[in-house]
């Protein structure tokens, strides 16, 4: 039997298709290339998948700072935390560690001037994962003050509302949320993470003479209600969404790194490097609320100050030569996908107007 089809649905069915496409078109999902043999791993049934140096694979920007379960000889085995990419459909994802991949057409990667190899962390019951054996940190600009002031309530005028976590004789400081990596960032040639809940696929790093500009996409699993993240309230929080593509200008500056959003001008957020024993007395700080801050090395910028960023205007206009050079392994800027969208509609309603003709 066949179904005869009403040209006016017909008309529909067609609008429609050329419309999915077209969205479908402007999506984009993100490919990494392993630098090295790696192990991903389903925690589902704990089964392993071996993944070799040059073999790809694709997420749609599903990363964050997880952990996974390795078999080891106790029976429930062992989780180590560290940046991962979530891949597969739904009912067979895997998820690797961030530090063994790369997206497949970036033009540079991350340099020792902003990458730090973090080593893998372990759960600390009570006060979330240790940061590991590190020599240096990337950390929230304001980590100074709160270092200098020698008290751990200094903290509570930046995040008062660590204070609501004081709880049946535990008290905030011996919470997650007061350890150093709250706001710590990471800068992987896969993944960056800005503060905890914040992260970005990487799609192509650029070096610059001020220091980098990457396109990324932030991660679809990142949440919107979350107050640990260190964006939460800002313009960037109220302007770029989960599953959004932009562009981060980073701009080191010393001990310094500015990160800006390119196209609305927004400041990200000002970190600093710090060293093993500004970690150290950070920890016992917040902790125990003491600190000997003899021996801790202070960030500078270049110059030798610790002042404010500087003006966006500042280095953008040098950086936008490299941008125009490397438009076409970008990510499709937002007018381009509605000229796209537009154009598409367009030429449905066209041929729907052609089909209208025909009839009459």
């Amino acid at each position: 039997m066949t179904i005869q089809i009403p040209n006016n649905k017909k008309v529909f069915l067609l609008i429609y298709g050329i419309l999915f496409y077209g969205v479908l078109f402007s999506q984009e999902q993100i490919i990494f290339v392993a630098e090295r043999n790696t192990i991903a791993y389903r925690d589902r049934d704990k089964s392993e998948l071996k993944i070799l140096a040059g073999e790809l694979i694709t997420t749609n920007a599903e990363v964050l700072f997880g952990y996974t379960t390795i078999q080891t000889a106790s029976d429930w085995g062992e989780s180590i935390h560290h940046l991962v990419i979530y891949f597969g459909d739904s009912c067979n994802s895997y998820k690797v560690f961030a530090k063994d991949f790369r997206p497949v057409n970036t033009d540079n990667i991350f340099s020792e001037n902003v990458f730090i190899n973090h080593p893998f962390e372990y759960f600390e019951p009570g006060f979330g994962t240790t940061t590991g054996d590190v020599n240096a940190m990337w950390v929230p600009y304001y980590y100074i003050d709160i270092l200098q002031s020698q008290t751990r309530d200094k903290l509570l005028e930046i995040h008062p509302w660590l204070v609501e976590l004081s709880d049946h004789g535990i008290f905030w400081y011996e919470r997650a949320p007061a350890n150093i990596r709250l706001g710590r960032a990471m800068f992987y040639n896969s993944v960056i993470m800005l503060g905890e809940g914040r992260h970005f696929a990487v799609k192509n790093i650029n070096v610059t003479d001020y220091g980098y500009i990457v396109n990324c996409v932030m991660s679809t699993l990142d949440g919107r209600g979350s107050e640990w993240s260190e964006t939460l309230g800002t313009k960037f929080w109220d302007t770029y969404w989960p599953g959004v593509a932009l562009t981060l200008f980073m701009h080191i500056d010393g001990d310094y790194l500015d990160i800006y959003a390119e196209g609305n001008n927004i400041h990200v957020g000002t970190y600093i490097k710090v060293g093993r024993e500004f970690i150290k007395q950070y920890q016992s700080l917040i902790k125990t609320n003491t600190c000997d801050l003899t021996n801790v090395i202070w960030p500078q910028r270049a110059e030798g100050s610790t002042g404010k960023p500087p003006d966006f205007s500042v280095f953008i206009n040098n950086e936008l030569d490299i941008l125009e050079e490397n438009d076409s392994k970008r990510d499709m800027p937002l007018w381009l996908l509605f000229v796209i969208i537009g154009g598409t509609v367009f030429v449905a309603i066209g041929v729907m107007l052609l089909i209208v003709k025909r009839r009459k």
